[in-house]
């Protein structure tokens, strides 16, 4: 099988300790539930490859952003921790390959070239979480979902399940839920926010996407997310793959939806 996991995890900057400076604390639930996520991941083959889904990366609007940059480079300096910083290469086969397939199954995917990682926390901060477990991190391909519609984000994923180049891969879907679970959170309050996150979590753990595909648009709109379609995604894998997802934990100490998620293939 060439997927080892299929994980979700959230990018708020204020978990890491660097940046946090002890309000990490706040969101000790989530914290705590990347450490199970972690614990979980050491007890599986490392990945060649990690796909990684960011929907700060750069944007292409109706299509699947795929990162061609041959080196990228960023840190967490505009959150004040400039020691926290990655130096990658991109798998330029890879991409090639993965561009090639996801084409030929009728999912519109866009090159984009963007070198500098420094504003995209949604890869940053799984990345640092991700590498303690790695001790070193293997090859990455940055993309984004958002371009895409959610019946596509979907179907990108299952797309994905069949792609097979000879090496093993992890999916790391990186997005928060709603931005709006209570009164003074960044985007507002608004009750959908809460809505679509159970949502969320009781699609995670049926692995049944239905309700998300057929929540009414203003309904997502109004619950003010970024991570829908790393989720969709996610879920598209697991549902070819088969197997179930393990939510990890969920909270919102800040007014946004943070959620830690496993799928452990059979590779």
């Amino acid at each position: 099988m060439t997927w080892v996991w299929g994980a979700l995890m959230p990018h708020p900057p204020i978990i890491v300790p660097d940046v946090g400076r002890g309000r990490e604390a706040e969101a000790a639930i989530t914290l705590e539930g990347i450490n199970k996520l972690i614990e979980r991941l050491k007890e599986l083959e490392i990945p060649d490859r990690i796909l990684l889904l960011s929907p700060h990366q750069a944007y292409a609007l109706g299509a699947y952003a795929v990162n061609k940059a041959p080196m990228i480079r960023g840190s967490l300096i505009p959150f004040g921790a400039p020691m926290i910083a990655f130096d990658m290469r991109t798998p330029m086969l890879e991409v090639d390959s993965l561009v090639s397939f996801l084409g030929a199954r009728d999912v519109p995917v866009s090159l984009v070239e963007s070198h500098d990682l420094t504003h995209d926390q949604g890869s940053l901060v799984p990345l640092y979480f991700i590498e303690g477990y790695c001790q070193y991190l293997p090859d990455i391909i940055l993309s984004n979902p958002i371009g895409l519609d959610r019946k596509m984000s979907y179907k990108l994923g299952r797309e994905l399940a069949s792609f097979d180049d000879g090496k093993k891969w992890g999916l790391l879907a990186s997005g928060d839920l709603s931005h709006r679970l209570k009164p003074g959170a960044p985007a507002g309050y608004s009750p959908a926010g809460e809505k679509l996150d159970r949502a969320i979590v009781e699609a995670l753990k049926r692995v049944d996407a239905s309700d998300l595909l057929e929540m009414p648009r203003k309904s997502v709109e109004d619950a003010g997310e970024c991570g829908l379609r790393s989720v969709l995604a996610l879920l598209g894998l697991v549902s070819e793959l088969k197997g179930s997802i393990d939510v990890l934990s969920y909270e919102g100490p800040f007014g946004v939806g943070y959620c830690n998620a496993l799928w452990a293939g059979r590779g």
